[in-house]
């Protein structure tokens, strides 16, 4: 009997806290003074597109879309995270960075086929 090998999920690498309070500099402005949680979801395919939300709640159903001062760079930035990763980790198609009012972040890709 031959057992099936499955492979563990590879982690994504750490992000520094310096990358995402670069990222968030730019988010800052064009977040509500009621925010609790906002995040960037990038498609990387066909193109690469980025949409931007924020909550003022902790639900994502109430989520409303918004404009960050540089919405390219945000997303140059996320994107070019891809040097640390390996090869097989790359093959992503979409990545979210979620940042809540805590300081607290969390990037996290999706690898779905």
């Amino acid at each position: 009997m031959v057992a099936a090998v499955v492979p563990a999920p590879v982690a994504p690498p750490k992000l520094d806290a310096k990358t995402v309070e670069q990222i968030f500099s730019c988010l800052a402005p064009g977040l509500p003074q009621d925010w609790k949680r906002t995040w960037i979801t990038i498609i990387a395919e066909p193109a690469v597109t980025a949409k931007f939300y924020f909550t003022a709640s902790l639900r994502d159903e109430d989520a409303e879309e918004f404009v960050p001062c540089n919405a390219q760079e945000i997303t140059r930035q996320i994107v070019n995270l891809n040097g640390g990763l390996t090869a097989e980790q790359r093959r992503w198609k979409s990545a979210r960075l979620m940042i809540d009012s805590e300081g607290e972040f969390e990037l996290k890709y999706d690898y779905a086929k």
